[in-house]
């Protein structure tokens, strides 16, 4: 009977073990599902920002050319293409980051979706930053393009020695 009774005790406190490791592995593993699930869910979000963003910075450099005049007068916009397109460096440059994170971390697996999610942002990130610079790029030669040749009679030369004499000032 004493046997009978230890061997009950050990099977009553290897159960109790055994509920206790379920109870846990289950809440870390809700917990694991939850972050995933929002880590999903902004990546996701995130996305498709960045998508319709190079989609408006594609469509405003195809419409470049209805455009009459100089577009950017002072540089300004040049600026703020300049410092969209570094904030948007910075964040490719997080994603990777990120990414390498979830690689690096064993609870996750390719199942998850959280690799893909991040190397899918990651190639928008890249599309944004490739448009945001065509898009500079066209409008520093439109506005090139778009300024009126001033001719200044000074600079007309009729003779050779004209022309040999003011090279020679410059």
């Amino acid at each position: 009977m004493g046997n009978i009774l230890i061997t009950l005790n050990f099977e009553r406190a290897e159960l109790r073990n055994f509920t206790k490791d379920v109870q846990a592995d289950t809440a870390r593993s809700l917990g694991l599902l939850r972050d995933i699930e929002g880590t999903l869910a902004w990546l996701t979000r995130l996305t498709h920002h960045i998508e319709a963003d190079a989609i408006f910075a594609v469509k405003a450099n195809e419409n470049l050319n209805k455009v009459v005049g100089i577009i950017d007068p002072d540089n300004s916009l040049q600026d703020a293409l300049e410092n969209a397109q570094q904030s948007v460096g910075e964040l490719y440059n997080l994603l990777i980051i990120k990414r390498q994170h979830g690689r690096n971390d064993a609870q996750l697996t390719e199942d998850d979706g959280i690799e893909s999610a991040y190397t899918e942002a990651i190639a928008q990130a890249a599309d944004l930053q490739t448009a945001i610079d065509s898009l500079r790029w066209n409008i520093g030669e439109h506005d090139i393009d778009a300024k009126p040749l001033i001719c200044d009679p000074s600079k007309v030369f009729s003779e050779p020695d004209n022309l040999q004499a003011y090279l020679l000032t410059l």
